[in-house]
């Protein structure tokens, strides 16, 4: 175990030392107080405003609360503009700090990344299409939110070594032949039109192969390898691990945990009407069954005990700090906020815990419903129920799920408390906001 930590950190060490990732940890840090307010909006809206949520139907908000759908279109409005823009902003930030390390002219050539970045996510197919008397093309919004996180970083790297490259090389060349030197306006003008060329060209090619862009065709992909691990538990344990895995890279849920076994939670819940109970239901082990239940506290990574583990064993003022600003929205189970945060996107340290924590909570959830310890949830529950209290409700009130959850969560801490204190040595906060 000594040699894996200090395999860990070594590791650590070299990755930080890269160009990119130094580029994408400024980035993070830049985008993160952007992401938790968006987080915070989404606690309020998801959790409180929305019919769906837990704190809506806990409360009863909709029968006390005045001007409800106020409120509900007031935060909608606001969470379109800031959920529905965090890779665009992502995009900008990569490729500003990328270029700054090329000594290149940064706000230009992040601007050139914002617009490269759009130019992939445009629905090419609406050209010629009128609404109102004029053409549009719209954009594939869900793409531009937490989903196009990772095609944002790939985007900003990409166009900030090509932009910081092609405006150095632009000066050179029109110096060596025109004995004169290229304004400003003209390195950015000549760049950009690389760019965008470039940008376009693959987005209007990926039209024809897609009708949502290269981000839909990436999760495509991935869902189809992914889809209906049916009730294989070895086969739910490699999903989630993958699935947890992508998250780190920024791929924000490929999986949809929930979706994967929808006609078999409706079966398990017909049967737990008829009789009472969850005891006996004929798909005890699914994705929703175990995932749901007890490896998504937090959101992907059981993020709700790396925050515990922090608070525990963490010396950095700087994790406490995002631990302690980002605790609700993971009460919630909504994580992006975290990720971004501390960073535990593209922290090899941090990668082990996040795979590793869901993996053996699934592996104690499978033992403990195959060996009849426990009941599996049949009962529906809100998305934004807090991760310790799904399995408790969704078996209709089962201690024994309960006390299953906590110890869950327990375990999990334990397995994040080492790396947790590895990241306390001098240097491994560097780049926490």
């Amino acid at each position: 175990m000594v040699g894996l930590f200090r395999g860990l950190w070594r590791a650590n060490q070299r990755v930080d030392q890269w160009r990119a990732l130094r580029a994408v940890h400024e980035a993070l840090r830049v985008a993160y107080p952007f992401i938790l307010v968006m987080a915070l909006i989404d606690v309020v809206g998801q959790g409180c405003l929305s019919k769906s949520g837990f704190f809506f139907q806990v409360y009863h908000i909709g029968s006390w609360l005045p001007g409800l759908e106020f409120w509900r279109d007031i935060l909608q409005a606001v969470s379109v503009v800031v959920n529905g823009l965090v890779a665009v902003m992502i995009a900008f930030t990569t490729g500003h700090y990328m270029a700054r390390t090329y000594h290149a002219d940064a706000l230009a050539v992040g601007l050139m990344s914002a617009l490269a970045f759009l130019t992939l996510n445009v629905n090419y197919d609406t050209f010629g299409q009128t609404s109102h008397g004029n053409d549009l093309a719209q954009f594939w919004m869900p793409n531009l939110g937490p989903q196009g996180i990772f095609l944002a970083i790939l985007v900003g790297l990409g166009v900030g070594w090509l932009a910081s490259h092609l405006m150095r090389g632009l000066a050179t060349w029109w110096r060596h032949h025109r004995h004169s030197s290229l304004s400003w306006t003209g390195r950015v003008a000549w760049s950009l039109t690389v760019v965008l060329g470039v940008t376009v060209s693959i987005g209007y090619g990926l039209s024809w192969l897609t009708d949502g862009g290269i981000n839909d065709l990436v999760y495509l992909a991935l869902q189809t390898l992914n889809t209906n691990p049916g009730h294989n538990g070895l086969r739910i344990l490699l999903v989630t691990a993958v699935s947890n895995g992508l998250w780190w890279l920024g791929l924000v849920g490929p999986v949809d945990v929930a979706g994967n076994s929808s006609v078999t939670s409706l079966q398990n819940l017909a049967y737990a009407v008829q009789h009472g109970s969850g005891w006996g239901a004929p798909h005890p082990i699914t994705l929703h069954t175990l995932g749901d239940a007890y490896t998504n506290f937090g959101g992907a990574g059981m993020t709700l005990a790396l925050l515990i583990a922090i608070w525990i064993g963490s010396r950095q003022a700087s994790y406490r700090r995002v631990a302690t600003q980002t605790v609700l929205p993971n009460l919630v189970n909504l994580n992006e906020s975290t990720l971004l945060g501390l960073p535990v996107l593209f922290n090899p340290i941090l990668l082990f815990p996040f795979v590793l924590a869901p993996a053996v909570n699934l592996v104690l959830a499978w033992a403990a419903i195959t060996l009849k310890l426990v009941p599996p949830i049949v009962y529906p529950v809100p998305r934004t129920t807090p991760g310790p209290l799904v399995a408790y409700l969704g078996t209709g009130g089962d201690w024994r799920a309960l006390l299953l959850s906590m110890l869950c969560l327990t375990v999990s801490v334990l397995i994040y408390l080492p790396f947790v204190r590895l990241l306390n040595t001098e240097g491994g906060a560097d780049h926490a906001a």
